[in-house]
Parts: C-alpha cells; structure tokens; sequence
C-alpha cells in the first residue's frame, strides 16, 4: 500500500498529539515522498539520516510512479523517528516483516494487540468482507488512539469497493469513535487538493480518481457493531 505525502502529515500530526507509541498498518505503507517534503516534515538533514529500500526500483515501479520519485524510505525508520513501532498485518509477506492475517475474517482469539495508531492507507476496499475489514481495524485502535484512512470516492476497478461518506459518518461515531478529519482528496500522489464532502446528501460531481481520508479518534474502547445506515436509522417507516 502507498503512504504518500498527504497522509505522512496525518501520521505526524496524530504523533504530535499522542508523543508515539505503538502503531499498525494494514498492508506495508510503501513511503511516497520526496527527500524534500521528508525534511520539511521531520527536520533538515533528514532525508539523509533514513535509509532508503533496496528494492525502491520495483516498489515505484509498482505504484506506477517512477516519474515522480527515485527513492523510496524505510517506513519503520520513519515511523521510529516520529516515536512510533510500527507492526503490518497483511495476508502474505509482500516486504518481508508482515504479521500474516486475513482482515475478511475475524482476528484469531490469540491476537489482542491495540494500537495507538492505526493506518489503513487503501486495504479495506481490496477485502472482500469490507465489513469485516473495518470492524478488524477498529478493534486494533486503542481508547484514544487514532486511527488513519484513505478508501476510494471513484476509483474504478482499483478494487472490489468505492466507498461513500456516509459509510465513515455511519461507522465510526456508531462505534465510538469521534470524525477529526474527514475530506475528499484528487491526484493524492502528485500534487493532492482536498475537497468538501457532504455526510449524508446526495451529490454528483467530484474530481476523477478521488480518495476520501479520514481521521477519527476512539473516544471508548466498546464492542463494535454494523451500524444502520443514516438515512434509514432517522427515517425507519421509509415515510410511513
């Protein structure tokens, strides 16, 4: 999964907040940034102080970007550096440290793990039980931990979902958890612009190729639950 710039600022910003502490990613969050938006966000000369991959070459080439990057940092190396550990779940070893588990399914009994931080930087839509998906990475966060999450508006075909605000709006505050940020975001790579997005109305027309990323803080640690969807839960006779 790709961690670009806009969504490095968020992890910042959440370390600022919590002083580190232990993170979780689903998916290894491949590090899309610059060496000099690295040191605007974590000090001059540190760009030279993270280590770079040895295999950025196919990590770029991957993402499809090696027009626009020649690098790629060590995630964990970042990670350490703003206070964080970092663990990745994933469903097989795609950068080799992964801790393997299938979000489509409950966690097993014997993973108990919180997190401070949690970052889903585009796994959800690729489950298949997204549902599940979304449960799993919640029950990870902490009580007043934070979790990170970009999930697609309208991006065709990149995998089984697209993703409408309501299901944030819905989700999270059903669940004990308060939105911090939540906001539409086009060319997310490349040079990001962020946009508003209504919670529950109807609307029409948004930038090709948008993300919509979320920040949300669990407010109580409580058993989770599939939420009703708002449009149904205010209006349950549909009229009647």
């Amino acid at each position: 999964m790709a961690l670009p710039a806009i969504m490095l600022d968020m992890v910042c910003q959440a370390a600022k907040e919590q002083g580190g502490g232990a993170a979780c990613s689903a998916g290894y969050p491949d590090l899309l940034i610059s060496p000099q938006h690295l040191d605007d966000l974590l000090g001059a000369g540190t760009s030279s102080e993270i280590p770079v991959r040895a295999d950025s070459e196919r990590i770029l080439a991957w993402h499809g970007v090696t027009k626009l990057f020649d690098r790629v940092y060590d995630t964990v190396a970042v990670f350490q550096k703003l206070g964080y550990s970092l663990d990745v779940i994933d469903i097989h070893a795609a950068r080799g440290n992964e801790i393997i588990l299938d979000l489509n399914h409950p966690l097993p009994t014997d993973f108990s793990r919180t997190y401070d931080l949690v970052l889903d930087t585009g796994t959800c839509e690729h489950c298949f039980n997204i549902g599940q998906a979304a449960i799993n990475l919640a029950s990870l966060v902490k009580a007043k931990g934070i979790i990170v999450q970009a999930m697609p508006l309208n991006s065709f075909n990149h995998g089984f979902y697209n993703v409408n605000p309501t299901w944030f709006h819905d989700f999270y505050p059903a669940n004990g958890f308060s939105i911090l940020f939540l906001r539409g975001v086009t060319n997310v790579v490349k040079s990001p612009e962020d946009f508003d997005l209504p919670a529950f109305e109807r609307f029409f027309e948004v930038p090709r190729n948008s993300i919509m990323l979320l920040a949300a803080r669990r407010d109580e640690a409580r058993p989770l639950m599939m939420p009703v969807q708002h449009k149904y839960a205010v209006n349950p006779g549909l009229g009647k």
